[in-house]
């Protein structure tokens, strides 16, 4: 079972990510998920093109991101190009962003 302070903590850096991402997302992104792996915060961005500006976008919203953290965070990100399934809710930790799509193709 999670405790008070995991899930203040979770709760919190959901927050601060999803705050991040405000005005960032373009048609492009397709999900941002948020998990713990260890000690470190690990931030997933699966897009559906390997575009530029996309990919620049994606160095400001940990910037800000990270701004917003003491200086004990440990973080770190991936980004996930293609059309392929986008995994579901225990695959990742937490979504704090996800598209609509079509399922039937």
């Amino acid at each position: 079972m999670i405790s008070d302070l995991a899930l203040e903590e979770w709760n919190s850096q959901v927050l601060l990510l999803g705050q991040a991402l405000i005005g960032a997302i373009s048609p492009n992104f397709r999900m941002v998920s948020l998990d713990l792996d260890g000690e470190t915060w690990l931030i997933k961005f699966y897009l559906e093109k390997e575009l530029e500006e996309d990919i620049e976008e994606i160095e400001e919203i940990i910037s800000q991101y990270s701004a917003w953290q003491d200086c004990n965070l440990k973080c770190r990100w991936e980004t996930i190009v293609g059309e392929q399934r986008l995994p579901n809710y225990p695959e990742v930790g937490r979504m704090v962003y996800r598209r609509r799509e079509n399922l039937a193709a």
